[in-house]
């Protein structure tokens, strides 16, 4: 009688089958190994530009991020009015070593300016438009900071008499001669329309 081995035994379809020198084989197995490593390489290569354009989409997210917070962060003064580069410089009416002439805007006035300048933006403490005044002209009023008032009074109260010319984006825009010291504040006056008058209080406020 047989047991279910000897069952199994006789049922296997490939019990009469010659088995393959060993060499055969070690070849069968090289040839296995190295296609799997060819495919493998091939799947590396064909992931390469998927990665090359998901890193490259990446750095351009973060770069659009970075400038949108970077334009935010300066708050809502800065999408509304344009920075205004203010500065307050001594100036003789004479030409002399040492000084710069410029023309004063709006006329054919010529003052001749000290290298030193005075005040800058960074020495406003606050800004703000001044009423019209009777030709409808409007003006803007500064206070300054402590540092800037010191500065000031000191730079003024050794050149009355003399005129103090007034810079706005690089252009000397008044140039009114000093009857007394200046020190806490100041109007800057012109024919100036509501529209550029603040315009330029909201601009110099603007570190």
């Amino acid at each position: 009688m047989k047991t279910v081995r000897d069952l199994l035994r006789d049922a296997d379809p490939l019990r009469y089958e010659t088995q393959p020198p060993a060499r055969e084989r070690g070849r069968v197995r090289q040839r296995i190994v190295v296609a799997a490593s060819d495919n493998q390489t091939t799947s590396a290569r064909s992931l390469r530009p998927g990665i090359t354009l998901l890193i490259t989409a990446t750095l351009i997210i973060i770069s659009l991020v970075a400038i949108g917070w970077r334009t935010w962060s300066r708050g809502g003064a800065t999408l509304e009015a344009a920075a205004v580069r203010f500065e307050v410089r001594l100036a003789e009416v004479a030409p002399a070593a040492g000084l710069q002439e410029a023309r004063v805007s709006k006329s054919e006035t010529a003052v001749y300016l000290h290298r030193e300048i005075v005040v800058t933006n960074s020495d406003i403490a606050k800004s703000n438009l001044l009423p019209a005044d009777a030709r409808s002209h409007f003006g803007i009023g500064v206070q300054f900071n402590a540092a800037g008032a010191q500065r000031m009074r000191r730079a003024t109260a050794n050149h009355v008499g003399r005129p103090m010319a007034i810079l706005i984006d690089g252009d000397v825009i008044a140039a009114p001669v000093i009857r007394t010291p200046i020190s806490a504040s100041a109007a800057i006056t012109g024919d100036y329309t509501k529209a550029e008058a603040e315009r330029i209080a909201n601009g110099i406020g603007i570190r």
